[in-house]
């Protein structure tokens, strides 16, 4: 008859953390939202350089339409990521590790854009 320990051996599962699903999903939204901003630097890059051509794309319902779609989409997959990873930050018993960077680089996106956004507004001509 043995005499050991009731205790189970350390699994090799149990020495590391479960994946942070949350986490992951934060970063795919993070790529989808990196994605949708370089489509929409593309869509502007191709917009008229004149003033002149530029006051005629106020007449144009769908190309402006099409910008203000992709950029709005863009700005909320880009918060649901940041809400993501920073969710995934709070989970108990999961790795931190995804959740702090994509927290880091959703973060600095979505503020790189936000700054964009303003800068653009405080210097544009009335």
């Amino acid at each position: 008859m043995s005499t050991a320990n009731n205790q189970p051996e350390a699994d090799s599962t149990q020495l590391t953390e479960p994946v942070n699903f949350v986490a992951w999903i934060g970063i795919i939204f993070f790529v989808v939202a990196a994605i949708l901003y370089e489509v929409l630097h593309q869509m502007l890059v191709r917009l008229p350089a004149t003033r002149a051509e530029l006051d005629e794309l106020r007449t144009n319902a769908p190309a402006l339409t099409r910008l203000l779609l992709v950029g709005a989409v863009a700005v909320m997959t880009n918060v649901v990521a940041v809400v993501l990873c920073l969710a995934g930050i709070v989970i108990p018993r999961r790795s931190k590790a995804v959740a702090i960077v994509g927290s880091i680089l959703s973060g600095l996106m979505l503020m790189a854009v936000v700054s964009l956004i303003l800068a653009s507004l405080l210097i544009s001509p009335k």
